[in-house]
């Protein structure tokens, strides 16, 4: 693929903003600079934050993606209110023991504790909190168990999970684990696949997080 312009990109970025309806991309601004895209302004939902950088990370030439947008919430709830909304979204579902997670806000900012056994348990209940209303930002402070998984056998069944979803001439992806963290680099060919090694780094047991540092070439 030929080398894209900053303008190029700022375009594409803020099309995709525009033609995506789960963000409300009328009050947001994008510049970028040496394909790194910075997104600015403001929307009315955190899920709508978060959205808004992904959809700029899937646009080619993006390097890296800043998101400065302030969540201006219409909705006008105490901390209280929330946490209790939270507390009962987590006890509702199926994935999480029962009190294994617990909610703190400040100001409509939300942190998440407590312990579970699978990474993925992690992931959905912040998933969960993320689409909730009056909620601005979010700190996902949840453990994962199975502290005791050496990082050569996470590394082994993350590789492992690879192989049987991908050929091996296909498989240009590097695992490499240190305390628990997994960082994932190398090459993949579609957004796809990038999200399903991701999620398959995920589904190891002791992995306390992922670091995507993949690319997307054609």
């Amino acid at each position: 693929m030929p080398i894209r312009t900053d303008a190029e990109i700022q375009h594409d970025v803020l099309d995709e903003l525009t033609w995506d309806a789960a963000v409300d991309a009328r009050q947001l601004g994008v510049s970028v600079a040496r394909g790194v895209a910075t997104i600015t302004g403001q929307v009315r939902a955190y899920s709508e934050k978060r959205e808004a950088g992904r959809l700029a990370e899937m646009i080619p030439g993006v390097s890296a993606v800043i998101v400065n947008i302030d969540v201006q919430s219409p909705d006008s709830f105490s901390d209280a209110e929330i946490r209790g909304a939270i507390r009962q979204t987590l006890a509702w579902a199926s994935y999480l023991p029962e009190g294994a997670v617990d909610a703190q806000v400040d100001k409509g900012w939300v942190t998440l504790s407590g312990k579970v056994a699978w990474g993925f348990q992690r992931q959905n209940a912040e998933h969960a909190v993320r689409y909730m209303k009056g909620v601005k930002g979010l700190t996902n402070a949840i453990a994962v168990g199975d502290r005791s998984a050496p990082a050569d056998r996470i590394k082994a069944d993350i590789e492992t999970a690879l192989t049987r979803r991908y050929d091996a001439e296909d498989q240009h992806i590097q695992v490499s684990v240190e305390d628990r963290v997994v960082t994932l680099s190398g090459t993949v060919t579609n957004w796809w696949q990038r999200y399903r090694t991701r999620k398959s780094a995920w589904n190891a047991a002791g992995v306390e997080d992922v670091h995507d540092d993949l690319r997307v070439v054609d």
